[in-house]
Formats: structure tokens, C-alpha cells, sequence
């Protein structure tokens, strides 16, 4: 979760330092980091899922 947080922050501060005209960021560079950001947190939300998914079917399970 952390490392998801971290490439969040990580996309949104090169995002922003585009906008304001930091010529050291390229759009190139933004764009891939939104990405990788968004794939990651998607891969999250995926395992979340799975994992909730699991622990449902053990609790549905007769004993």
C-alpha cells in the first residue's frame, strides 16, 4: 500500500512540476508515471478483491 501511495504522489508531483513549466519534467516521463501509477493501484484493488473474495468462501464454508 505504501509503495501504491508512493507512486501516487510520485505522478502527481511530476504532473504538477509539467503544469507549472519545470523544464526538467517531460510529458513523456508525466505520462508513464500516471501509468504506472494507475496499473499499480488497479493491481491493488485486484488483490483486495481476490482476497476479500477468498475470506468470504471460508466464512461460507460449512464446518
Amino acid at each position: 500500500i505504501r509503495k501504491v501511495n508512493e507512486l501516487q504522489q510520485n505522478a502527481t508531483a511530476m504532473a504538477t512540476a509539467f503544469e507549472k513549466g519545470d523544464p526538467n519534467v517531460d510529458l513523456a516521463e508525466v505520462m508513464v508515471e500516471l501509468q504506472k501509477a494507475s496499473v499499480s493501484f488497479t493491481a491493488m484493488v485486484e488483490v483486495r478483491n481476490k482476497l476479500l473474495t477468498a475470506y468470504q468462501d471460508v466464512m461460507n464454508m460449512q464446518v
